[in-house]
């Protein structure tokens, strides 16, 4: 991400507070009052003294207040689009931009948990789950100061930085001055990671892993590609008379293939029949086989949509993506996929009943992946067998999988889950 294009934020979005005040309001008073007094009885050395007091302490008062006046702060990373184990450079960027020099000014950026900072240094501290970044500097007139980190992206998710807070105050330090800068919204994405499936098949017609089975792909008038010379056996209505006539011979209309199938992914964010248990590992395990079959069938060019039902409505993470094939689908699933959490939204059947034909067109294939086969879902999904959906279940629990009438089940613990199936 250049620097122009980077997301940021800057001083003016934050709030300012007055805090840590050496010289506070009762003495500022006491300082007057005693300075009026020694002008009452004769004693100008005190009122002088008191005097010279309160001119420091209004110029520190005002200096502190000016501190953040045209200072602008910036928090990039140099991606916006992650997998999990690559290394992002962060850059922490202040700039003063007034003739009132910065005398001392201390910085603390919070780093989501969802990285970790390469090299560390002692600045670096461990804060509720996340990393806070500390340095202290000042700055001049016009002056510019830039840090570099590394970050390692250890997992999945959608992630923002900050909050951040920035301190500073007068030359004296009589005063302080504290501006606090609201969390990002979630602008970084780490995609979740996806294993290699080239033996992946789905039921009936086996739409996955055959080569051959592309060849049924037909034309889409909705997609033309160009024109060609008539040949023998050509429909008479891809006759393009235009072309013809200029060309004097006879040419058709040619198209793009359509997508014959079509595949839905069905993922079960709930990695437990109670709600309130979750299995870290059985909830990757599914997300991960969603991506891996996403990434299969988009590879084989067929058109991918997924339900989940642990992502919110909005944001970049939607619960619902509407088939489609091509890059920049793949691109829409793994960002869906990367913000699926724990706690679930509502049932996966309730979702594709609200979304209709767009959550699930009519023929798609259904794949279901879940840790937990919960009742009213595989009712659901088996009654769409029955309406003449290809269905099949994705099993990625720590148990072993159970065995339900009308619904075929594939055991990929061993694929998926991190230690493998559990002991029965």
């Amino acid at each position: 991400m250049a620097f122009d294009d980077a997301v940021t934020f800057d001083s003016r979005h934050g709030r300012w507070t007055r805090s840590g005040s050496v010289v506070s309001d009762l003495i500022v008073v006491i300082l007057i009052v005693v300075a009026i007094v020694g002008a009452a009885v004769g004693k100008l050395f005190v009122t002088a003294l008191c005097g010279l007091v309160l001119v420091v302490a209004v110029v520190s008062r005002l200096w502190a207040r000016l501190a953040f006046v045209d200072v602008d702060y910036r928090c990039f990373a140099s991606n916006d689009r992650l997998l999990a184990g690559d290394v992002v450079d962060l850059t922490l960027v202040i700039e003063n931009r007034k003739p009132l020099p910065v005398p001392w000014l201390g910085l603390t950026q919070t780093v989501p948990g969802g990285f970790e900072i390469e090299d560390r240094e002692p600045d670096v501290h461990r804060h509720f789950g996340t990393n806070e970044i500390r340095e202290a500097t000042n700055l001049g007139q016009y002056e510019r100061v830039t840090y570099h980190y590394r970050l390692r992206a250890r997992r999945r998710g959608h992630f923002g930085f900050g909050p951040t807070r920035l301190v500073s105050g007068d030359i004296f330090g009589f005063y302080q001055a504290r501006l606090e800068l609201p969390r990002q919204p979630p602008g970084v994405v780490v995609y979740p990671r996806t294993v290699p499936l080239p033996d992946f098949d789905l039921p009936s017609r086996r739409p996955i892993g055959d080569v051959w089975s592309r060849s049924q792909l037909v034309d889409d008038p909705l997609r033309p590609s160009g024109l060609r010379e008539y040949q023998t056996g050509d429909a008479a209505r891809r006759i393009d008379w235009k072309a013809t006539a200029r060309r004097d011979a006879a040419f058709v209309r040619t198209y793009d293939p359509s997508v014959s199938q079509r595949v839905v992914i069905l993922l079960e964010c709930n990695s437990s029949f109670e709600r309130w248990r979750i299995h870290p590992d059985v909830l990757e395990a599914a997300v991960t086989a969603a991506a891996s079959v996403a990434a299969r069938s988009i590879e084989l060019g067929y058109a991918v949509g997924v339900v989940s039902n642990g992502n919110t409505s909005d944001g970049l993470a939607p619960a619902v993506v509407a088939p489609g094939a091509g890059p920049n689908q793949l691109t829409a699933l793994m960002t869906t996929l990367a913000g699926a959490g724990s706690m679930s939204t509502r049932p996966l059947e309730d979702l594709v009943a609200r979304h209709g034909p767009e959550a699930l067109p009519f023929g798609a294939t259904v794949v279901y992946v879940a840790g937990a086969f919960l009742p009213p879902t595989v009712e659901y999904v088996t009654e769409l067998g029955r309406r003449g959906h290809r269905i099949l279940a994705l099993y990625v629990g720590e148990t072993d999988p159970p065995e339900i009438p009308g619904l075929p089940i594939e055991d990929y613990r061993a694929v998926f889950l991190p230690s493998g199936p559990a002991d029965a």
